[in-house]
């Protein structure tokens, strides 16, 4: 005898889920949108399979909550809301197919994403390439869509202007009793901030002749 849905009731702690009986017997509460979307009805065949499937989509459905209140706080990648997800408690199938829904949906876009973070580091201080692809690689970003991101956002600048800004904005905050000391700090700030020694070299240079 295949078992049906016998009735689906209000419950009665939140008016927007609904008990769902099976054979008289509570089997599981779900949202109202849950249930309109899956269009559920009274006598409807009811087995392991359905509950299944009904159980991911919940879990989805929770965890897509979750990550909608986080992306309402600030923006977020793909692999960063997966992580933070199974933080959360969601199992790491269902944080990926929530992911991929928000994707689909259009909450989520690794590119943008990529691109405001390269705004918002290059706000504070003009960096290399190379920095700034290891920041992205750190928020979990594929390289393909970083290098995209830093092609867009860097278009209209060359790695010689950054270096440039860099070495005339840093040069007045470092203290060094000669100049070969000063070039030693210099050339070793503008490594770690991404720039290869020949663009960090030219940089010094003229940072020197404008604070002459």
């Amino acid at each position: 005898m295949t078992d049906l849905i016998t009735s689906i009731e209000p419950c009665e702690e939140d008016p927007n889920f609904r008990e769902i009986f099976v054979q008289g017997k509570l089997a599981m509460t779900l949202s109202l949108a849950m249930v309109e979307q899956l269009e559920l009805t009274v006598e409807q065949p009811w087995d392991d399979e359905k509950a299944n499937e009904l159980e991911v989509c919940t879990a989805i459905e929770h965890a897509r909550h979750i990550a909608i209140d986080l992306i309402s706080r600030r923006t977020w990648g793909c692999n960063e809301m997966i992580a933070r997800l199974v933080k959360r408690g969601a199992k790491k199938d269902i944080a990926e197919q929530t992911v991929d829904q928000l994707v689909e949906d259009g909450w989520l876009d690794d590119h943008s994403f990529a691109c405001a973070l390269i705004r918002q580091w290059l706000r504070k201080e003009p960096a290399g390439r190379r920095w700034l692809l290891h920041k992205l690689y750190e928020k979990e970003i594929p390289s393909a869509i970083s290098n995209g991101a830093l092609d867009e956002e860097l278009a209209e600048r060359s790695e010689q202007d950054s270096a440039d800004a860099f070495a005339k904005k840093r040069i007045h905050k470092i203290s060094a009793s000669d100049e070969e000391t000063l070039k030693r700090k210099m050339l070793a700030a503008m490594n770690r901030k991404g720039f290869n020694i020949d663009v960090a070299l030219e940089a010094f240079r003229k940072a020197q002749i404008n604070t002459a």
